[in-house]
């Protein structure tokens, strides 16, 4: 195993937590963009990660441009399939992650040069939408707590 009994652990519990706020910003990002679509009763959507007192708003963050950093980068056009949230990707990170660590290197897809390929692919995102944040002085919660979680995973 790598990492031993407490990598194990960390990568492992870390690699969830990641998979939980991932879910959950697909979620925010889904309702902020279909708002009023499919809410019959015409109660306004409020996320959880919407915090007034702190200033944070992920919902407001979600919807920038840079949530979908496929497109947003012109890798894929915008609309195409494969145009998803950063929260998708996030999602198959860190499966990939809990995967690694539990299942180890046995499998050809858990080479070293790939582990490093994709969890440097993941820090420099976190890097790139960090300064984003920054320079928008916008305050994202969840945001942050995965640029945290990718830290510690590289």
């Amino acid at each position: 195993m790598v990492g031993g009994v407490a990598g194990l652990f960390n990568n492992g519990l870390l690699s969830v937590i990641g998979v939980v706020l991932s879910v959950y910003s697909v979620y925010v990002e889904h309702k902020v963009e279909h708002k009023g679509d499919d809410n019959p009763d015409g109660e306004e959507f409020r996320a959880l990660c919407d915090i007034e007192l702190i200033g944070a708003s992920c919902s407001a963050v979600f919807s920038l441009p840079e949530g979908k950093m496929l497109s947003f980068f012109g890798i894929v056009p915008p609309g195409h399939v494969l145009d998803v949230p950063n929260g998708l990707l996030g999602m198959l990170f860190y499966t990939y992650i809990f995967l690694r660590y539990f299942i180890g290197e046995r499998p050809a897809m858990f080479t070293p040069s790939v582990n490093m390929t994709i969890s440097t692919l993941a820090i420099a995102s976190s890097a790139f939408l960090g300064r984003k944040l920054y320079m928008l002085r916008e305050f994202c919660v969840v945001c942050v707590s995965t640029h945290v979680i990718n830290s510690t995973l590289w």
